[in-house]
């Protein structure tokens, strides 16, 4: 690409008469051949830049890290599907009757494709999975509001985040939900896009008395999950509406109600599975 810089066409002073009529002649010529080009160049960088920009908002927002979990290095791939990781701690064998169930967050990237989400859509999901999650799990188990031994806490997020060094919005939900309105109708393309893209992050995980020579209690991770799951690979990838919406935050507190009370009561088998994993063990706290 060619690009013109015009800085100064007449020499400082007077000139010969001739000459300058020359030159102005020769001036206006140049003058109006470089706004030619200069209006063509412009013309096709400006071009070139929203070719781009379409280009970008249709490549997909792929999630990242996001640092929400407390350690990425020990997930693996599930069995099943690639771009679900997994973490289960092989030696805990117990289940739970004591649950805390942590406020649902929601963590958007500094990223331009992302900007136009409403910020409105993004708290009402982190309330909505919370509201559906722990209404279901208040059924089964004693909910509790403090760490501690034989508790299993549960912290979950969305998360599309797409650079890990850049900032991010967070959104989470204030507990108690308060007068949370089902919503009805298409989700905005842009709420719609974020959920197809976004990750699910979860992560159980139960406090335990401080190592000796401590003070600090001792926390342990039983569980993580980094599902980036796309399309007919998982349910968020083809929500279109809030009522698709409420159907998945409905069916995954149910599927997580069933597996904790199997887990207690000694009957868990992993459907996903990594290698190694093991079956969950017999008795609950």
């Amino acid at each position: 690409m060619n690009i013109y810089r015009v800085q100064s066409l007449l020499p400082p002073g007077k000139s010969h008469p001739a000459a300058r009529a020359v030159g102005l002649l020769t001036v206006l010529a140049l003058i109006a051949g470089v706004a030619a080009c200069s209006t063509a160049v412009s013309r096709t960088d400006d071009e070139m830049t929203k070719a781009a920009a379409r280009a970008e908002e249709k490549t997909p927002v792929v999630p990242v890290e996001s640092g929400f979990l407390s350690d990425y290095s020990q997930l693996t791939p599930s069995d099943q599907f690639a771009s679900l990781l997994m973490y289960r701690e092989g030696s805990h064998k117990g289940g739970y009757r004591k649950l805390l169930f942590r406020p649902v967050e929601v963590w958007r990237g500094a990223d331009r494709r992302l900007e136009d989400v409403p910020e409105e859509d993004l708290q009402y999901l982190a309330d909505a999975l919370y509201d559906a999650i722990a209404t279901r799990l208040s059924r089964s188990f004693e909910m509790v509001s403090k760490p501690g031994p034989g508790v299993l806490e549960i912290h979950m997020a969305f998360t599309l985040v797409t650079d890990p060094h850049s900032s991010v919005d967070f959104f989470s939900t204030a507990v108690p939900v308060r007068d949370l309105t089902p919503r009805q109708g298409p989700l905005a393309e842009a709420t719609r896009t974020f959920l197809h893209d976004s990750a699910l992050e979860v992560e159980f995980l139960e406090v335990g008395p401080a190592k000796p020579g401590s003070k600090r209690p001792q926390k342990t991770t039983l569980a993580a999950f980094f599902d980036k799951r796309r399309g007919s690979e998982t349910p968020k990838g083809t929500v279109e509406s809030w009522q698709d919406v409420s159907a998945m935050f409905a069916k995954w507190a149910g599927v997580l109600d069933e597996r904790l009370e199997a887990l207690r009561d000694g009957t868990f088998r992993p459907r996903l599975t990594t290698g190694g994993a093991g079956a969950a063990a017999p008795k609950a706290h």
